[in-house]
């Protein structure tokens, strides 16, 4: 409202896979790669959120990002910082994002989103009303819901879930159950969401958002093998040990983020935490490369440099 300006989107259909195209707007050409119809034996992808404290710093990401060469981004949350309210600042990060999230070989990189609290006019407990411009601005495979579940490959999926911005923990887990009952047998399971389930900020473990995920969601995560989680809010790199029925096991979920892509970072407080095997309070965005059924999880700095790096031989082929 009162910005002149009109969200336009136009649905491509009819694509033939693993084929580049060419999208004219105006005078700006975009040039985008749709994915091979079967796996390849290598993909990447690259996933983070708190994306712009300023544009500089969410150009640090993306270029970041940029440099791996991912086949896409999922992004968790906090694009624009926008709190329901600044289109401007939407403008700021679309603009951002479409002149950098280019590879090398000219083809954008193509992106898959989360609510997180910045979207939203008030942020926690909220519905769509308060997040007019995510809700206007990305397509959901249901109208207004921003929880869905993306079928990349046979054996490849990811869950979307909403960290009760729009939509409650409760009200979410049916869908989770019926999303990865239908999926457990995939050999690459990941879940997307905005505030951690095991975060070392903001209270922690004892967070009431954090311990309602624990009880909802997580046992669900358990029951059918979720690979990783990506976790987002609060600032700092945080990978955690591999966790099930809330203790350390080698057969748990990996949660890792906790959303730097291109904020302000944030010290924790205390030296360790027992779920956690590496945490830093420095810019990042993470690369997941699977190949030969191997998930390696990296993380970048603004400086293109890897961090922190995790093998997972879990599923190795």
């Amino acid at each position: 409202k009162g910005s002149g300006l009109e969200v336009c989107q136009v649905q491509l259909t009819g694509l033939s896979p693993d084929t580049g195209y060419r999208v004219f707007l105006g005078d700006k050409e975009f040039r985008a790669r749709t994915l091979p119809a079967k796996r390849p034996n290598r993909i990447s992808f690259v996933t983070g959120g708190d994306m712009m404290h300023s544009p500089d710093f969410h150009k640090g990401g993306v270029k970041a990002m940029a440099s791996r060469a991912p086949n896409f981004a999922l992004l968790g949350g906090d694009l624009a910082y926008a709190n329901g309210k600044s289109w401007e600042r939407w403008l700021d990060w679309i603009e951002v994002y479409a002149d950098h999230a280019v590879s090398e070989d000219g083809y954008s990189i193509p992106l898959v989103v989360a609510i997180g609290n910045h979207e939203v006019n008030g942020g926690y407990g909220k519905t769509s009303k308060e997040a007019p411009m995510f809700y206007n601005l990305f397509p959901f495979p249901q109208k207004l819901k921003s929880y869905y579940t993306i079928d990349l490959y046979e054996d490849l999926s990811v869950v979307i879930l909403d960290s009760s911005h729009t939509y409650s923990i409760e009200s979410q887990v049916e869908f989770l159950k019926s999303s990865l009952t239908s999926r457990k047998d995939r050999t690459h399971l990941f879940a997307l969401y905005h505030f951690p389930a095991y975060g070392i900020m903001k209270g922690g473990l004892n967070s009431p958002i954090s311990k309602s995920m624990r009880k909802h969601w997580v046992p669900l995560f358990d029951q059918y093998g979720l690979d990783a989680a990506f976790e987002n809010d609060h600032h700092v790199y945080k990978r955690s040990k591999l966790l099930k029925g809330d203790k350390t096991d080698p057969t748990g979920t990996l949660y890792i983020g906790d959303g730097a892509w291109g904020v302000n970072t944030r010290k924790p407080g205390a030296k360790e935490y027992w779920y956690v095997e590496k945490f830093e309070p420095t810019r990042h965005v993470i690369e997941v490369e699977i190949k030969d059924n191997v998930r390696i999880y990296r993380a970048i700095n603004h400086d293109k440099k890897v961090f922190d790096e995790f093998v997972d031989k879990r599923d190795a082929d």
